[in-house]
């Protein structure tokens, strides 16, 4: 489950750094849409990023409960 978040969010910067380097080259997009484009990219990258975090504490704890490290 780690890996898929991971993979998510590298997916996520990668295809927006392309999208970057398309629309310096070639405006494929007009302004508006770019910055709503951009705006959407980061948002879907922090909640997943937010959500990988909360599911990586939750599982260390239970983990760490389960061995009788903590109660």
């Amino acid at each position: 489950m780690f890996k898929v978040g991971v993979y998510t969010c590298l997916g996520l910067f990668v295809g927006w750094v392309l999208l970057v380097i398309l629309q310096v080259w070639f405006v494929l997009f007009s302004d508006e849409v770019f910055l709503k484009l951009t705006v959407t990219m980061a948002g879907l990258f922090f909640a997943v990023l937010a959500a990988l975090i909360v599911v990586s504490q939750y599982l260390s704890e239970k983990k760490m409960k389960d061995d009788g490290f903590i109660n």
